[in-house]
């Protein structure tokens, strides 16, 4: 992604990243880590276009993707009631970690 100059965003919470491995498996097979579950609500997400892929027309914004300064997946804001305060992102190094989008608020009932 990070070398065409393209980004995922909003990669859905629950569902292991690229990259990501179960704790349950030796070595990752790619999508094949994925339960079945998690495979239909990746592609509900596409289909949906929940899950988008965004173009970076400028070279700088390219090569910072390209060196890890920027995320090349960006997961989605993790709910009201996730213990996490921010949401998943993946570097083209293969870094993950939780400094992507800030939890949402509670909605209000007034």
């Amino acid at each position: 992604l990070a070398h065409r100059g393209y980004i995922l965003e909003n990669y859905p919470e629950g569902i292991l990243m690229p990259g990501e491995r179960r704790p349950t498996l030796t070595r990752s097979k790619g999508i094949h880590d994925l339960t079945a579950l998690e495979r239909f609500q990746l592609a509900d997400a596409l289909k949906n276009n929940v899950l988008t892929i965004k173009s970076i027309p400028t070279l700088d914004a390219r090569q910072s993707l390209a060196k890890s300064r920027a995320p090349v997946i960006v997961g989605e804001a993790p709910t009201a009631h996730s213990p996490h305060t921010h949401g998943r992102q993946v570097f083209a190094n293969g870094r993950i970690d939780r400094r992507g989008l800030t939890r949402l608020g509670n909605a209000s009932t007034s």
